[in-house]
């Protein structure tokens, strides 16, 4: 089984975490002059995050492994908020609305691809049992 180790330091208005990665390194979140009501979310920010970039790299790389070939991908992640029973502030959802540009060549594996994606990526799938979890793929030709 594999692990991933990160830490959290808060030191005054400031929140290092460190992801133990030589890609991302230290994120820094420095609350510092940003007024109180505009300080939450962040969590929010790094889930919604965390969940595109997994589902797009799988997504990428679903196509190349069966011969296809993009320009690019854009995605956004929209997460929503609620209540449980006991009206506690939860997440309810995450929709992840991605679209693949490439040529038209590849419509077929692009339709492939996407079915199989549905079933979400080793993030997103994970939190298929905590709340709805939308996926809306899109192909545009070049």
């Amino acid at each position: 089984m594999a692990e991933v180790i990160v830490s959290y330091n808060k030191e005054g208005e400031k929140r290092t975490i460190d992801t133990q990665s030589k890609i991302l390194g230290e994120l820094d979140i420095n609350f510092d002059g940003i007024p109180e009501d505009e300080r939450g979310g962040t969590a929010k920010q790094l889930l919604a995050s965390s969940a595109l970039y997994c589902f797009c790299g799988a997504l990428g790389k679903a196509l190349e492994t069966r011969g296809a070939k993009y320009d690019r991908i854009h995605g956004t992640a929209t997460l929503e908020t609620g209540v449980d029973e006991k009206k506690r502030a939860r997440v309810v959802g995450i929709t992840l609305d991605v679209t693949v540009y490439m040529d038209e060549d590849y419509d077929f594996i692009f339709d492939r691809v996407e079915k199989i994606m549905q079933k979400g990526c080793l993030v997103t799938a994970s939190l298929h049992d905590a709340f709805p979890m939308t996926y809306k793929l899109h192909h545009e030709c070049d």
